[in-house]
């Protein structure tokens, strides 16, 4: 079975940003959500629209 756009934009993020737990969740209506939380802070959590969004605001968060 091959895996989907989403879940291939997951392992592509996760590969990139390993310090972060990367998922997304089906909205009822209006596509997917997408989240990153530390591994080592489950209290930092990051909501986007797009992978691509979150990519920037992992970024963001990496940026001395």
């Amino acid at each position: 079975m091959e895996a989907s756009t989403p879940d291939r934009a997951v392992a592509a993020l996760r590969e990139r940003w390993p310090e972060w737990q990367i998922w997304y969740v089906p909205r009822a209506i209006g596509g997917l959500l997408w989240c990153a939380r530390l591994h080592r802070d489950h209290k930092t959590v990051i909501n986007a629209e797009s992978p691509d969004e979150l990519e920037e605001q992992l970024a963001a968060r990496t940026e001395p």
